[in-house]
């Protein structure tokens, strides 16, 4: 499907041209962030929220004297000390903030002391405590003043960066665009990863070298997809006897290039004969026949079992003669023999019938039934030209309907004007009309219309705008799908009901049902739950010998398995949290001791006793939150608070020693443990770790199940700071169940944040305790939980770039 090198170089110097109108005019509407020197610069940093402007009065109120008659000496006193820009403690600086006006410039730095002054966890033990009314007034300002956000009146929807298609948004995109299956982006840079995912709109750069990997990739997609199918050429095939293989083998002498049968048998090349296409194929083979007993040899020729003619052999053997039939076959590998069928022998008279066979030969096809183009060809080809007058109109149909799909929106006049010039280039060089319409086809893939999702910003800079149905559309698909809308999306999008109540809960549960649902749980759970992970991890093999690919594969497989479990049947998310059932093959069976569980495939089994449940007694969990030659309950205990209660803890201090390696333990892991929890430093934050790290401890670093580490009985009991007290895995689940309004709010901020490809702010309060509160109504179904995302404000709205 190549095109002429006259071609190629008019079509690189026109789609140059094409790209840099697309860019320019991209730049040019309100898209600042699309100009070329932000698009190829490095990934910006992801700056602390500042607020906005036209939605919350209260980043422009005046200064409450409050805060340097109270706040600021309760810092000075309290806090800077160890909260200041040379020690910045946990990761968090005070001593900066001089004015109220600069503390609402970051909310999350004041929503974080308000959360460890309130609970008690700031200023540490050791330090000098502040009255209980003093820092009741403190939490109650900082609240009052920063961080409440007023649910009544107008919401700050946020604002989302134009996002590119990260890799696996490309390779999905592609083959329901293009109807073929591969991984073109396996080539493209990694994409960048922020707040927990890898298609946030603030870190998916446009490096210089992208640009060449998409035209690179157009050319192979359009290769793979534009193939028109080819009959077959008509061949011959002669196979001499030496070279057929023969039954019985002693009919066939070594040293013979002839075979002779005197009793049953049968030749045929050696293996099955592929015939290429649907048609006619003659069948020759040349031989003798000795007569005897009356009759000449009966020879057949058989097909896959079938006879297809019975043949009477009667040439002399120095006299061979050449036996043909036609016969009309599908496509396919077929078993071919000659067979002789009729042996005769009389020992008194010394007569034997025999049959001499020289070679097989084949021939076709003749009259081969055209192939059916490939579903790629139908989706593309929408029209094709019943003559040379009809070209143009059918590239236009062809190429008004591929770009309409690509942008995701309907086409406009001039966008189809500068695609036909591109079909008219081709032409003009009488490419064929499949390959004509290649040319504006690979501009259409490399046009930022296709490989950046584009949403209008509002005409007022400050204000907010209703995304039109195809905006919402094409959220909707990438939230669930990771690719594009389908053609009942478009349609209902170009209707104007998709946000219909009824309408949009219909498609939200037909979406979840889809096959394509299962990019959801590639690339979110496969982000949340760390999964992607676990294909790079290396335990070591000397302390976990039964560490193998296929246990690393089987890890994935089962947290995948259980997830879109989840999605599909509409389950509980609280199951994420504890369920009596998983998902194993043989492996995983055998790695959780669960017997009679045979092959690859992942079946629903119910667990036979209650040591694991749910995500976080999973291997996939387990290993990817262990050392190579040990667990880590810090990193367990903080996989579970970010995860699961989402309540993460501030960074370590950087002056804390190591633990000693495995081999010098003294002891378990638990008692050195507790040793290093005596550093004042690290009480507070490890009174909040260890505890829910340690009740994992019957899990090894790959999430087999043990009763004694260091030879000495395992201990998996655990107290949470706030009295709550377990024995095990099981009973610290029962006490997670008992936190589920913790792990409904931290679930719906990460797939609000994955849904809409930005981190949330202190305005997505609001957001969120919708969508927890309508999932909670309804039973935390799954599809309550995404149908509430997708009605929330922040989903389906978009402000306009503030002043900066």
């Amino acid at each position: 499907m190549a095109l002429r090198p006259a071609l190629i170089a008019i079509g690189a110097a026109t789609i140059a041209s094409f790209a840099a109108g697309w860019w320019t005019g991209l730049a040019a509407k309100s898209h600042p962030e699309t100009r070329p020197a932000a698009l190829l610069a490095p990934p910006p940093s992801l700056r602390p929220a500042q607020p906005v402007s036209a939605l919350t009065a209260s980043a422009t109120a005046p200064d409450d004297p409050t805060f340097k008659q109270k706040i600021l000496p309760f810092l000075q006193k309290y806090c800077v000390d160890c909260h200041n820009a040379d020690k910045a403690s946990g990761g968090l600086t005070l001593d900066g903030y001089q004015t109220e006006t600069q503390a609402r410039k970051n909310r999350k730095d004041w929503a974080a002391v308000q959360h460890v002054l309130a609970a008690g966890e700031m200023p540490p033990k050791k330090k000098t405590q502040p009255a209980k009314d003093e820092k009741e007034f403190v939490v109650t300002w900082i609240e009052t003043a920063l961080t409440k956000t007023d649910c009544t009146g107008p919401k700050d929807p946020g604002r989302v960066t134009i996002r590119r298609l990260n890799r696996a948004e490309y390779n999905n995109t592609i083959r329901d665009l293009c109807g073929v299956d591969f991984k073109p982006a396996e080539d493209f840079p990694a994409d960048d990863v922020g707040y927990g995912f890898d298609n946030i709109g603030d870190v998916l750069s446009f490096q210089p070298i992208l640009l060449e990997k998409y035209l690179a990739a157009a050319d192979k997609i359009l290769d793979k997809a534009l193939t028109l199918p080819t009959l077959t050429a008509t061949s011959k095939q002669k196979f001499p006897a030496q070279n057929l293989s023969v039954f019985p083998r002693n009919a066939k002498p070594a040293d013979s290039k002839e075979i002779v049968f005197g009793s049953d048998g049968n030749a045929s090349p050696a293996d099955k004969f592929n015939f290429p296409e649907h048609g006619e194929y003659s069948f020759r083979f040349r031989g003798w026949g000795k007569k005897a007993g009356g009759e000449f040899p009966k020879v057949v020729l058989r097909i896959d079992g079938r006879d297809v003619k019975t043949f009477t052999v009667d040439a002399p053997k120095d006299k061979q003669e050449t036996y043909e039939v036609r016969e009309r076959l599908p496509a396919g590998e077929k078993k071919v023999l000659v067979a002789f069928v009729n042996p005769f022998e009389d020992k008194k008279q010394e007569a034997i019938r025999q049959f001499g066979l020289s070679f097989i030969e084949i021939e076709g096809p003749f009259n081969a039934v055209p192939r059916p183009d490939p579903e790629s060809v139908k989706l593309l080809l929408v029209a094709r030209p019943a003559g040379k007058a009809d070209h143009r109109a059918a590239a236009e149909k062809v190429l008004s309907t591929f770009a309409r799909r690509a942008y995701r929106r309907p086409l406009k006049p001039a966008e189809s004007q500068r695609l036909m010039k591109l079909y008219d280039v081709a032409a003009a060089q009488d490419e064929p009309f499949e390959k004509a319409v290649r040319l504006p086809m690979k501009a259409v893939l490399v046009s930022p219309h296709f490989l950046y999702r584009i949403e209008d910003d509002p005409p007022d800079p400050n204000g907010v705008r209703t995304l039109n149905d195809f905006e919402f559309a094409t959220r909707l698909s990438y939230f669930l799908w990771s690719s594009m809308p389908d053609e009942e999306l478009y349609r209902l999008a170009e209707q104007g009901t998709l946000r219909d109540p009824g309408v949009l809960g219909a498609q939200v549960r037909r979406m979840l049902k889809d096959p394509k649902v299962r990019a959801l749980s590639e690339n979110f759970a496969g982000q949340w739950l760390q999964l992607r992970n676990v294909k790079t991890l290396t335990p070591d093999k000397g302390f976990f010998p039964a560490w193998d690919d296929a246990l690393r594969a089987g890890m994935v497989g089962e947290a995948e398995a259980f997830f879109e479990y989840v999605v599909q049947n509409d389950r509980s998310a609280l199951e994420f949290l504890d369920a009596d059932y998983a998902f194993v093959n043989e492996r995983m069976a055998k790695h959780y001791g669960i017997p009679n569980v045979t092959g690859e495939q992942f079946r629903k089994i119910r667990l036979p006793d209650t040591r694991r449940g749910g995500v976080i007694t999973m291997a996939s969990t387990l290993t990817v939150t262990s050392n190579p030659t040990r667990t880590s309950p810090v990193k367990r205990g903080k996989w579970i608070l970010e995860n699961v209660l989402g309540t993460p803890p501030p960074p370590p201090a950087p002056d804390v020693p190591e633990l000693p390696p495995t081999g010098q333990l003294k002891g378990t892991l638990r008692q050195q443990m507790e040793q290093h929890r005596a550093n004042p430093s690290c009480a507070t934050c490890h009174a909040k770790l260890d505890p829910l790290g340690f009740g994992l401890e019957n899990f090894d670093a790959i999430g087999s199940w043990r009763t004694a580490d260091n030879k000495q009985p395992v201990d998996s009991s655990g107290v949470l700071p706030d009295g709550a007290k377990f024995k095990g895995p099981a009973e610290m689940r029962k006490v997670l169940l008992g936190k589920a309004d913790l792990f409904r709010r931290c679930f719906a901020e990460k797939l609000l944040t994955f849904a809409l490809g930005r981190g949330l702010e202190y305005y997505d309060t609001c957001a969120v305790d919708e969508i927890v509160s309508a999932a909670k109504t309804d039973q935390d179904r799954f599809s309550a939980l995404v149908l509430a995302v997708v009605r929330s404000d922040p989903f389906q709205k978009r402000k306009g770039k503030r002043s900066e």
